[in-house]
């Protein structure tokens, strides 16, 4: 980058930091424990995602301190928390989190449109947010800077073309579409080398992501057998069943839980 560049974008994000709202409100996206589509004599798979064992530390973003846009975000100096891992409760149980639940097999040859509605992943306080979001192959994905402030969403997918592009600009936003099935796609930001979020992009509507409560349903399904599968972004965990297979009829609901545990206890 040429120095006057350098120094002009250095002066705008200073800029922006100096005159921002810090308690400027937010509309958040919408959770997507519930997924699938509507569909007249289907089944639906609905389950909890639990969470047995010994907890890591979910560690504050102390990176966050040494840029006063972002720290001025929160008040009273309490910084966010580090998303890798996000625990919940559900009754007496505890759940996790942004964990999602797709069907692997089962829907080989059919074919579905997807969905029409955009998925949103925002950039909020110098995070993104919500921290894992999934999209059909061919489905809107709009990215959002609701920070008035410089971030720079970059992601280098296995799969998929790659993109670096900067967002300067408060409410500024970008669409993206994936034409290839990818897990665990992450986005970063070259500003904020804290900022990070999960997208995958499945090649069917039948997917959910779980909220703090673990729950998630998938609807709309046709009539059949089908395995499921689920990701976490932790490498520290591992799901019992790995997957589990659930033959379901017309009109019918099943349930079908998995519970996360630490992977030394396997």
């Amino acid at each position: 980058m040429k120095p006057i560049l350098s120094l002009l974008l250095i002066v705008f994000v200073s800029f922006t930091c100096n005159f921002v709202q810090a308690d400027e409100p937010h509309d958040r996206p919408a959770p997507q424990n519930v997924g699938g589509i509507d569909a007249k004599d289907s089944g639906t798979i609905t389950g909890i995602i639990r969470f047995k064992g010994q907890k890591p530390e979910v560690k504050a973003i102390t990176e966050m301190s040494g840029f006063p846009f972002c720290k001025q975000c929160y008040k009273d100096g309490e910084l966010p928390l580090h998303e890798d891992f996000v625990f919940g409760k559900n009754g007496n149980d505890d759940t996790l989190a942004n964990v999602l639940v797709y069907v692997s097999k089962g829907l080989e040859g059919k074919t579905f449109d997807p969905p029409k509605k955009s998925v949103v992943l925002d950039q909020i306080g110098c995070v993104y947010v919500p921290h894992v979001v999934a999209v059909m192959t061919g489905q809107t994905l709009e990215i959002r800077n609701s920070d008035a402030t410089l971030h720079n969403v970059m992601v280098t997918p296995r799969h998929n073309q790659p993109f670096n592009v900067g967002m300067p600009m408060k409410d500024q936003t970008m669409e993206k579409v994936f034409k290839q099935p990818e897990l665990k796609m992450k986005f970063e930001c070259f500003m904020h080398r804290w900022m990070n979020a999960y997208v995958h992009v499945l090649p069917n509507p039948f997917f959910a992501v779980t909220g703090d409560d673990g729950t998630f349903t998938i609807k709309g399904l046709p009539p059949g057998e089908y395995e499921i599968s689920v990701v976490q972004e932790s490498s520290l965990f591992l799901p019992t069943p790995a997957t589990a297979t659930v033959k379901i009829g017309a009109n019918e609901t099943k349930k079908q839980d998995f519970t996360y545990s630490p992977a030394g206890q396997h």
